[in-house]
């Protein structure tokens, strides 16, 4: 495989460690995240190498992204078509839904919190909102 392939690779998976939050962790921890050694991850940080057929999907949906996207640039980076569902509702989409870097990153960190941090801090959020939009 060519280096500009690798090299795409790496940027691109740099760039969804970066945005899924992992961009600090060290090499032996995604390893363990992904079920590969340390070197294999620096393999990928490289340019050196791209994650097995078998291994690849697997490591899109960690990091919240596409296979296609990771590993040939398809784009969209992320996509959510269909049915977006809230606990209780479902709520019909016939286009794609796009989160912006910011957007995914606060997703991401909320869905770690405990379930009542969630609970607090959606009111706490929905509270800044009204008073933020209030009509003066």
């Amino acid at each position: 495989m060519s280096r500009i392939v690798h090299d795409g690779f790496t940027e691109r998976f740099t760039l969804a460690l970066d945005e899924a939050g992992y961009a600090d962790h060290r090499q032996k921890d995604l390893g363990r995240l992904f079920g590969v050694s340390a070197q294999a991850v620096k393999k990928w940080l490289n340019g050196e190498s791209l994650p097995t057929a078998e291994r690849a999907p697997l490591v899109a949906e960690i990091l919240g992204v596409r296979r296609a996207w990771l590993l040939d640039n398809e784009q969209p980076m992320r996509a959510l078509l269909g049915a977006i569902t809230e606990a209780g509702h479902e709520y019909a989409s016939s286009t794609p839904i796009s989160l912006s870097v910011a957007e995914y990153r606060l997703l991401t960190h909320f869905r770690q919190l405990p379930k009542q941090q969630q609970l607090d801090l959606a009111k706490l959020i929905e509270g800044i909102c009204v008073l933020l939009l209030k009509p003066e």
